[in-house]
């Protein structure tokens, strides 16, 4: 699966304001995973939709 213009974009604008320190994309999910220096979404996975989420995130009871 190919990243979409969304995941692109937010990538883009990641390494241009020197956010970005480390990501990887998931061929098979579809999800990129990244790691920035932003103390609220420090290793986050940004979805095929472009959502951006906190990969600690769980469903709470």
């Amino acid at each position: 699966m190919e990243p979409t213009e969304s995941q692109y974009l937010i990538i883009n604008a990641l390494q241009t304001l020197g956010l970005l320190e480390y990501d990887f994309y998931d061929e098979d999910r579809g999800e990129w995973y990244i790691a920035t220096a932003n103390t609220v979404l420090p290793i986050s996975m940004i979805l095929f939709n472009g959502d951006i989420v906190p990969t600690n995130w769980t469903k709470q009871s």
